[in-house]
């Protein structure tokens, strides 16, 4: 993506700190773990420094260690106003951002702040079931209407 010589090799260790990957610079990416591995993809990212992260799952499959630490890095990357997209299943990690959509079947059924959403639920897991059934209810009067 057009980084070269020694902006490259100067945004490489600035990425690899920042992701605590530097004493691990040596090791061959398939001998780290799953955390580190989705650490090493957010550096491989981060040097082409954009404006927008969109991130599937950053976080499934890795320690609550890893977990905690990949967050931090989000919660950093907020703070030098990068715009953070994120699919993820863990609806803990929904109550961490700005903005949250729930979805199901590919329709948005809530579109708030985590804050507002808890305001009329107990908690987000309560909101999405909530709101899967009563999509599903939905779906299930439009396919029983002659």
């Amino acid at each position: 993506f057009g980084v070269r010589g020694k902006e490259r090799v100067e945004r490489k260790k600035r990425y690899l700190g920042f992701c605590n990957l530097l004493p691990f610079l040596n090791r061959p990416a398939g001998k780290l773990s799953g955390g580190m591995k989705q650490k090493l993809g957010l550096a491989c990212v981060l040097v082409h420094e954009p404006e927008v992260l969109i991130l599937d799952e950053p976080t499934n499959g890795v320690d609550p260690r890893s977990r905690q630490e990949f967050w931090e890095m989000l919660f950093a990357m907020r703070k030098m106003e990068k715009t953070i997209l994120i699919a993820t299943s863990y609806l803990d990690e929904g109550e961490k951002c700005d903005h949250l959509a729930l979805m199901h079947r590919g329709k948005i059924l809530i579109l708030a702040a985590p804050q507002i959403i808890q305001a009329q639920f107990s908690d987000l897991e309560e909101a999405m079931i909530h709101k899967i059934q009563e999509s599903d209810r939905g779906l299930l009067d439009e396919k029983f209407q002659f």
